[in-house]
């Protein structure tokens, strides 16, 4: 048996970030007309997707203070409270299961 010690060039699949823009069928321009009306619900539920999206997901502040409690040693754990609540992860997992 031989082994081929060549290296093969692999090509990879473009990430999202380069991929070339694609046209898209039927694109609809914008006429200021509207095929649908949303319910007042619908269009609470809009804006209040709109506020979530505009907060972020990290608490910038939080974690930078946490860092330097952590880098100051003076970063306390309670180990007590995470043995609780991976207890009660577990028991709501097993519930869930049956």
């Amino acid at each position: 048996m031989k082994i081929d010690p060549g290296l093969k060039q692999v090509t990879l699949p473009l990430s999202a970030e380069n991929r070339p823009a694609q046209p898209q069928a039927n694109k609809r321009t914008d006429t200021g007309q509207t095929d649908v009306t949303l319910s007042p619900r619908a269009a609470e539920l809009k804006q209040l997707e709109t506020q979530l999206a505009s907060i972020p997901v990290v608490d910038r502040a939080r974690v930078d203070s946490i860092k330097q409690a952590i880098a100051s040693g003076q970063y306390t754990i309670n180990t007590e409270n995470i043995a609780e609540s991976l207890i009660d992860s577990v028991k709501e997992m097993l519930h869930v299961a049956k």
